[in-house]
């Protein structure tokens, strides 16, 4: 195997990796729409499939 054939193989993993990504963001995105989880339950579950750095948590308002 080639080094360009070892990048091409690696590429194609990343590739499905960010598939896979996809879908479990967007799993608990309709979790959480729907009411079936809370929004600490969301943040954990994207932890949990090392989504969590994809998105810029929430904060709770802070009362003035």
């Amino acid at each position: 195997m080639t080094r360009i054939d070892y990048l091409l193989a690696e590429l194609r993993c990343a590739s499905l990796r960010a598939r896979l990504w996809v879908a479990d963001i967007e799993a608990v995105g309709i979790a959480l729409k729907g009411g079936l989880i809370h929004p600490e339950q969301a943040l954990e579950l994207l932890n949990d499939c090392d989504a969590l750095h994809l998105v810029d948590a929430v904060r709770e308002e802070e009362s003035a």
